[in-house]
């Protein structure tokens, strides 16, 4: 992989909005010959822009030689560690270190799952098809008229069309009226409804696919004990996130010691330490390293391949995002090569598929990577133009 280089000297930023809330954002790093990378920076956990870190960090890259992702750390002289304490921080380099990999990998004329493991020594041929489960909570979040229907029939209806449309596998996020702390010990009546949605919603999928059930980190550690064994009960295949396993590690592994269930979580770490630290101190059974957060494609590669040999299904990526990051991500998981799916969030614009440069593609629950160099695939300048906008920081 001598001699592949990229040297960024224009960047563009551009929005779709999906609903509510919601916009997709992205952006556009291109050199001087139009050779350009993409990166995904939506996020609707954070209270303040990415773009305009986005702008700073990538003014220092600007004319320089760059060879590696990694760079994006080296000249803005930025550590994992600095990374794993600022969110918005690294949520603007995981989106610069994707395009940079998209870039490199164009100019090597290889898919980035290609790049990716020439890059790092690792023999044999990638699948161009990534495994998916559907999460169908987003397509319940308010939309622009306000909020819709969440009851456990609305539920239902949205697992069912999931698993006619070829998934094995759904996740809802169903705890709506419960806020941490809560009084007392023992289960909290907030999670009564929740619990209804998820009883339904696992009969729609049934007894022989399964249903991940996400708690947002809405419980604290004896309310935790208590909902785990319900959840067992009502079938849940893993159980992500009743506290933060990040902010509340200590929490998270007495839960995790006392679960009936697999334990999921970590969707916003950066760097491969916090999850391996995560796995290896039995906080969680799996990790849900997300591309916009976590460093992007190839610190989720080397997340992967650094736990997955030793821990067989420890490694589920999380992406409840826009089609650019499903994208990055397919070519991510199907890098390492996963036993875990990839997470999709199904349902949430009937024009999603549209977005996308070839039109983003998924058959039977399997996503299909698309044929040609890094990402193999852009936001469609026209969707920007009619749904969304385009600007420079």
């Amino acid at each position: 992989m001598s001699e592949i280089w990229f040297s960024p000297k224009e960047l563009e930023f551009q929005s779709i909005h999906v609903r509510g809330n919601t916009d997709w954002v992205s952006f556009v790093l291109s050199d001087a010959d139009d050779l350009y990378g993409s990166g995904e920076i939506t996020s609707t956990q954070l209270d303040r822009s990415v773009a305009p870190v986005v702008a700073r960090l990538a003014n220092r890259m600007r004319g320089e030689k760059i060879e590696s992702d990694d760079d994006v750390l080296r000249f803005n002289g930025l550590t994992p560690a600095d990374l794993e304490a600022d969110r918005l921080l690294a949520t603007a380099v995981s989106g610069l270190r994707c395009a940079t990999a998209d870039a490199l990998a164009k100019r090597a004329n290889l898919p980035l799952h290609a790049y990716i493991r020439a890059q790092h020594g690792h023999d044999g041929t990638a699948s161009n098809r990534v495994r998916l489960y559907a999460n169908i909570n987003r397509s319940m979040l308010p939309d622009d008229r306000g909020p819709v229907d969440r009851s456990p029939d609305s539920f239902t209806k949205m697992a069912e069309r999931a698993m006619k449309e070829g998934f094995t596998t759904a996740k809802c996020a169903p705890f709506d009226e419960c806020n941490a702390p809560h009084e007392g010990n023992g289960l909290p009546y907030c999670a009564e409804a929740g619990l209804e949605r998820v009883r339904a919603a696992k009969q729609a999928v049934g007894s022989d696919r399964t249903l991940y059930v996400d708690c947002h980190s809405r419980f604290d550690m004896n309310s935790a004990f208590a909902l785990g064994d319900e959840l067992a009960a009502a079938g849940a295949g893993w159980y992500e996130e009743p506290v933060d396993p990040v902010g509340d590690t200590e929490a998270m592994r007495q839960i995790h010691e006392k679960s009936p269930l697999p334990n999921a979580g970590a969707e916003m770490g950066y760097g491969v330490a916090i999850f391996k630290r995560l796995i290896e101190e039995d906080v969680l059974d799996i990790v849900m390293p997300d591309v916009k957060f976590c460093g992007g494609p190839v610190e989720a590669y080397r997340i992967g391949v650094e736990l997955e040999p030793g821990h067989p299904g420890s490694v589920s990526m999380h992406c409840p995002s826009g089609p650019l990051s499903l994208l990055a991500s397919a070519h991510a998981t199907t890098a390492f090569g996963p036993q875990l799916p990839l997470e999709h969030a199904v349902y949430e614009a009937e024009w999603r598929r549209e977005v996308m440069e070839p039109f983003e593609q998924i058959e039977s629950g399997e996503f299909v990577i698309p044929d040609g160099p890094g990402l193999g695939g852009r936001v469609d300048p026209a969707m920007v133009a009619m749904r969304g906008r385009r600007w420079e920081e």
